[in-house]
C-alpha cells in the first residue's frame, strides 16, 4: 500500500470515527433536551397549570426513542420518575388525561419505563470505567466551540491559530486537544503544519514545567 493510500485510509477512518462521535453527542444531547422539557412540564403540573397539549406532544416527539431503548438507563429513570409526578396531578374525570394517564401506565407494564420510583444516586467509578465518556464530552465541547458562529468564514489555518492561543494563555485541556486533532488533520490533508506542531509541543512542555521546545 503506498504512502498516499495509507493517508487516505487514515482519513477515512478518522472521517467515519468522527460522524459517529457526532452522531452519539447529537443523540445524547436529544435526549437531554428530552428530559429537560419533560421536568419543564412536571413542574407545571405540580403548580396546577394545565399541561395536556404539552404532555401529548412530548409523547407524539418521544415515542419512538424511549419504546426503541434509545436513552441510557439513567435518562429512562427520569423519565419514569418525571411521568409518575405528572401521572399523579392528571384529572381522572378528562378524558385527555385519561388517554394520557393510559399511555403511562402502558409504558409502566411493558417495562419501558420504571414501574415505580427510582431515587437515582451517584456511583464512583474508577476514571478508566469512564474514559470514552470524558472522550465524548472533550469531543462535544470542541463542535460546540468550533460551530459557535466565531470562525465563519476563517480559514482553518487561522482557526488552528486561535485554537493554539487560547491553549497558551487558558488552563482549559481542550484547546491542546482540539489543536492536536487539527493539526493531524491538515497534515493528512497535504498542508504543512511543523510550526504548528512545534508551538503545540512548546505549549504542552511548559503546562509540564520542563521549558521551551528544542
Amino acid at each position: 500500500m503506498s504512502r498516499l493510500q495509507t493517508l487516505r485510509k487514515l482519513e477515512s477512518t478518522l472521517e467515519n470515527f468522527l460522524v459517529k462521535v457526532v452522531e452519539s453527542e447529537e443523540g445524547r444531547m436529544s435526549t437531554l433536551k428530552s428530559v429537560d422539557t419533560l421536568d419543564e412540564i412536571a413542574r407545571d403540573s405540580l403548580k396546577g397549570r394545565i399541561i395536556n397539549n404539552r404532555l401529548g406532544d412530548w409523547f407524539a416527539e418521544n415515542r419512538n426513542k424511549v419504546e426503541t431503548k434509545k436513552c441510557d438507563m439513567s435518562s429512562l429513570a427520569s423519565i419514569g420518575n418525571l411521568l409518575g409526578d405528572i401521572r399523579s396531578g392528571l384529572d381522572p374525570a378528562d378524558p385527555i388525561s385519561r388517554k394520557l394517564s393510559d399511555q403511562i401506565d402502558n409504558w409502566r407494564e411493558q417495562g419501558v419505563v420504571p414501574k415505580r420510583k427510582l431515587i437515582l444516586k451517584m456511583k464512583a467509578k474508577p476514571v478508566e470505567d469512564n474514559l470514552l465518556g470524558r472522550f465524548l464530552d472533550f469531543m462535544g465541547r470542541e463542535i460546540k466551540h468550533l460551530d459557535s458562529g466565531e470562525f465563519e468564514g476563517w480559514h482553518l489555518l487561522q482557526i488552528l491559530d486561535d485554537v493554539l492561543k487560547s491553549a497558551a494563555a487558558k488552563e482549559d485541556t481542550m484547546f491542546i486537544h482540539l489543536a492536536g486533532s487539527m493539526i493531524y488533520f491538515l497534515k493528512m490533508n497535504g498542508y504543512k503544519v511543523t510550526p504548528f506542531a512545534k508551538r503545540l509541543k512548546e505549549i504542552e512542555q511548559e503546562r509540564l514545567g520542563g521549558g521551551r521546545a528544542e
